[in-house]
């Protein structure tokens, strides 16, 4: 895929390709379906895009194209079961030792609202257990045969009272696992507002669902949860499968919309939802926005700058995060170690020394690239915005 205009062009029709605006890709030329399948790829839609082939949702997909994503849906069907059986061990293995833990995400989304668990890819699965707890559950674990990083017990409880999860645990079949001791992190901008959060009582109001076999959160935390994530931990680099999983949630699930917005209110999230449901309205289902009771109107240019960001390079989304921390002025606090680089490599200073060679490199390159540059434009802009 060459060229800023074709790269923006093409990550347009893979988000028409998600939702309502399908019929925009009836001239798109073999070319740009190769480019697009290659984008489909990068953003792990293949399998949702087989399955909206299958159901009549989408069509005149070339039939190599479309071949391939239904390779890509029969074998993501076999990495979800050894995830959910994989998730099923870990809940069953800590509610022995009497620790609660609720599946998030996309460990939650697959088996409970996606058409099919199959369509949705996982990179992980994300379980969220009490911080106090959190030590102790990486320990049974690893003892249980998970493998990662040898961390001393302190290390572990500094990592779950600073960080959002846990180093990775990973199963004898490859299945990674990141348990949570909060349900959000802090910013990716340096010096940046979260929005608050109350872990214990998500947690509190979680409850078994018997299509998973495992707690989730309740409707509103897990909305909220989706929308925090995409748009203030990731700063929309997740990908247009955070629009999706907001309107099939929302699709099957009652939410108080007054109670919502007067939460998003309170714990600063607001003009992030109204972001998020904005761009749901746009690409996935016309008449969400108005669904929701929104009270912000989101301006096109904005709108427009957004939706960039979620068809983004992603190996380049570091890059993109350190150039909008320099737009900001954010910078300083870039150049501390993040403690899960001490996992599994020296982490003295000519480690430390070598990342940072190696991010400046990496950097030097995406300040070449028109498209990076604008990506981290508009991500110091989006951040700003957020803020009010």
């Amino acid at each position: 895929m060459t060229g800023t205009g074709q790269r923006a062009r093409i990550g347009r029709a893979l988000l028409a390709l998600c939702g309502h605006r399908s019929a925009e890709c009836a001239s798109l030329s073999q070319e740009d379906w190769r480019d697009l399948d290659l984008l489909a790829e990068e953003h792990r839609l293949k399998p949702f895009l087989h399955g909206r082939i299958s159901r009549g949702e989408i069509g005149g997909v070339p039939d190599m194209i479309a071949a391939g994503w239904a390779d890509a849906h029969r074998a993501n069907g076999i990495a979800i079961l050894a995830q959910r059986r994989a998730l099923l061990q870990i809940v069953g293995l800590l509610a022995k030792e009497d620790i609660a833990a609720i599946a998030l995400k996309g460990s939650a989304l697959a088996w409970t609202v996606w058409p099919g668990p199959a369509e949705r890819v996982m990179r992980d699965i994300d379980i969220l257990v009490a911080e106090e707890m959190a030590p102790r559950a990486y320990e049974l674990l690893a003892k249980a045969g998970w493998s990662g990083p040898d961390f001393d017990v302190t290390e572990l409880g500094r990592a779950a009272r600073v960080m959002a999860h846990m180093p990775p645990l990973y199963s004898h079949e490859g299945v990674m696992c990141e348990l949570h001791s909060h349900i959000w992190g802090s910013a990716p901008l340096p010096g940046a507002p979260m929005p608050e959060g109350d872990d214990r009582q998500i947690m509190a109001r979680a409850h078994h669902d018997d299509r998973l076999g495992a707690a989730v959160p309740a409707a509103e935390d897990m909305l909220v949860h989706l929308v925090v994530h995409a748009a203030c931990s990731h700063l929309l680099n997740v990908g247009p499968m955070a629009l999706v999983d907001v309107d099939l949630w929302c699709a099957q699930h009652r939410i108080d919309w007054a109670g919502f917005w007067e939460r998003a209110r309170r714990e600063r999230f607001d003009r992030p939802a109204a972001l998020i449901f904005s761009l749901v309205d746009r690409w996935r289902r016309p008449g969400f926005l108005a669904e929701t009771s929104c009270p912000h109107a989101i301006e096109a240019e904005m709108l427009d700058q957004t939706e960039s960001l979620l068809v983004q390079d992603l190996d380049a989304r570091k890059d993109v995060s350190v150039i909008a921390s320099m737009a900001s002025r954010r910078l300083g606090e870039r150049l501390g170690q993040h403690p899960l680089d001490r996992a599994e490599e020296d982490s003295g200073m000519f480690a430390r020394t070598a990342q940072l060679a190696g991010r400046s490199l990496s950097l030097a390159r995406s300040m070449l690239s028109p498209q990076t540059r604008r990506n981290g434009m508009a991500t110091a802009k989006l951040q700003k915005w957020m803020e009010g």
